[in-house]
This record gives structure tokens, sequence and C-alpha cells, in this order.
């Protein structure tokens, strides 16, 4: 028993030196491992590019910026009475002349009223009348006279009071144009001062945009310019007024009116592109819109040479269209991405499939 024990001990030492042994050189290696090599990313395949050469373009010296198209007239209809809505006639997108019925309010109380104030009327202008004769005769004093005389003018002043009342009950469109919003329908009640529709007219215009500093140079009321929008459609008028001191991010309101007639006017609320046109001549190099892989703040192109597309951070001036004036950064003739930067990186193999080379637009 006792050579049994003293085995099992032996046994048992051994597996623990064992142990012991296997941690610790697994803690040396752990703390003495390579680090991994990094290697710099292999491009295996050519990415596939469309392509612009830069170059020159004799182009007007013009300005392209974002605006607003806003409504001319934009007016909200409110209620001048209380009750409840017993007829409507403003559905969304109808149009108003100034003056059309947009909604009935419940009149039974203020055609009562003018109908007592009538009568009242009707009565003082009979006495007045009468005492008007008595007094020519001498059979009443001037003083009963010149109250009867004011009794009337009272009467008359509570009947004109009444009248309005009950035209309160007529809500009507203050000014010519579309129903643009309609907030109360048949049989809710409405009050004094409560909105209940929206009319705008976008017969006319207003163009809202902001110029910078440095765009704001040579710009002034009366300046001609183009309001193009999403669906094609094409304005042309006269800048109409500038702000002269800068607001908020340093930019100067600009406003233009224009007609707005035609088979497919704009709305009220669309963004437009306003184009300033300069009558000065200018060549300048240029690249697409399309090309920049960075903003408009911090310009940056993908250019291609022997086949590889190096990225380069550049210099824009004024938008010509789709077009950019190259200030600096790029040469005559070199070669910049339009499509294809997404699966671009600095130094990746390129594969030209198609070259850009339309003229762009004056």
């Amino acid at each position: 028993m006792v050579i049994k024990s003293d085995t099992m001990k032996i046994r048992n030492i051994a597996i623990s030196i064992i142990l012991i042994a296997l941690f610790s050189g697994m803690f040396w290696w752990y703390q003495h491992r390579s680090e991994p090599v990094q290697t710099a990313p292999v491009y295996q395949e050519a990415v596939p590019v469309a392509t612009f050469p830069v170059r020159r373009e004799l182009l007007r010296d013009s300005l392209s910026v974002t605006g607003t198209a806003e409504a001319f007239t934009d007016v909200e209809v409110r209620s001048e009475t209380s009750g409840l809505v017993r007829k409507t006639a403003a559905e969304v997108g109808s149009i108003k002349k100034a003056g059309d019925l947009l909604f009935v309010v419940d009149d039974e109380l203020q055609r009562s009223s003018l109908k007592k104030a009538q009568i009242a009327y009707e009565k003082a202008v009979l006495d007045f009348d009468r005492y008007k004769a008595l007094q020519a005769e001498g059979a009443v004093s001037v003083s009963v006279f010149e109250s009867m005389r004011l009794k009337r003018q009272e009467a008359e002043t509570d009947m004109i009071e009444a009248r309005k009342l009950f035209g309160y009950t007529r809500i009507t469109a203050p000014v010519a144009g579309t129903v643009s919003r309609k907030l109360v329908d048949e049989g809710e009640m409405v009050q004094p001062g409560m909105k209940v529709a929206d009319i705008v007219d976008i017969s006319r215009l207003r163009v809202k945009f902001f110029l910078t500093e440095k765009e704001v140079r040579g710009i002034a009321p009366g300046y001609p310019l183009t309001v193009l929008a999403g669906n094609g459609v094409a304005l042309e008028g006269l800048l109409g007024t500038l702000s002269g001191k800068a607001g908020t991010g340093r930019t100067y309101e600009a406003e233009a009116v224009l007609e707005n007639h035609g088979p497919e006017p704009l709305r009220a609320g669309m963004f437009v592109r306003v184009i300033l046109k300069g009558s000065e001549l200018r060549n300048v190099p240029v690249i697409p819109r399309t090309a920049l892989s960075g903003s408009i703040l911090s310009p940056e192109v993908y250019v291609v040479k022997n086949q590889t597309a190096r990225l380069r951070k550049i210099t824009v001036g004024r938008e010509y269209g789709d077009y950019l004036a190259v200030s600096s950064g790029l040469s005559e003739g070199e070669l910049v991405v339009t499509n294809g930067q997404n699966e671009l990186r600095d130094g990746a193999q390129v594969r030209i499939i198609a070259r850009n080379g339309k003229k762009s637009p004056q």
C-alpha cells in the first residue's frame, strides 16, 4: 500500500511539472511572437472608368447657384366668426378669384341680428322724418329733434355692424390664386382667428438665392438671369433685389420676380438652378462636375496616367452649367475620371472604357 501511494505522488508531481513547463512555453511564445507584416494593398484587377480630357473652352462669364421658388403671394385665410361649417368650396388645387366663396359658417344668429337691426333702422328713419316735419312746424323742440337724429345714426351703425357680422359667415378668398391647403371640413367648428386655408398665387414667383462675397462682385439689380427647374422649365428674367449686408454664413440674399405662365409652371417650394449670365467671354480650363470625388468645398479628382489613377487636390472656380472652371491643379490634356470613382483608391490600376469628349456648352 505504501509503494502504491508513493507511485501516485510521483505521477502527480510529474504531471504538474509538465503542465507548468507547457504554460511557461506558451507564455514565452506569446511575449516573443512576431507582429504581422503590414503590406500595401495590391490591386489585382484594373477598374473600368470613363474619363474626360481637361481642355480650355471659351465660356461666358456666368454664375450658377441654387435657389428656392416661392409664391409671389402666399395668404393664410382665417375665420372671423365662430360656428359650424355648413358648406365648403375650397378643394386643394382649385383656382379662385378674389372674393370667391370658400366656406359658409352657420349664420342663423347673425341673420336674426341683421334683420332686427334693419327693422330698428327703418323705424328710426320713419321717426326722424316725422319729427323733422314737426320741428319744421315748430311743434317739437330742437333738442327733441336732435335726439331723434342721433337715434337714427345709432340704428344705422348697428345695422352696418350686424351686416358685417353676417358677412363673416361667408369666408371668401382675399386674393386670386390656388388653394394649397384646406384645414377644415363641413361640420367642424371654427373660431375667430382660426386658420382655415392657404391660397398661393404662382402666376408670378419670387426666386430667392444667396451669393458669397466672391460671387457678389459685379452683380447688381437688373442683372440678367435664367432659372432652371428639374422638370425642364426655364424662365428668363432680371435680378430684382440684392442685400447690401451679409447675413448668416457671410452670404448676401438676392431675389428675382419672374412671370410663371406656361403649360407646366413652376411650383412654390421647388429648388431651382439660377444662372446669372455675364457679358464677358473667358478662355478657361473646364472639367465636368461629375469628375469631383470630394465636395465642391474640398475638390479632388482622379487623374489617369499610364493606366494608373492618382487622387489629386484641385482648386475650382465658377460653375458653367454641368462644368466647373479649374483654377489650379490640372493641366490641359490630362485625363480625369468622370465615372467609376467609387471603386478607386489612390494608385489603382484602371482600364479606360469611355472618353467623354463632348463639347461643353457655352
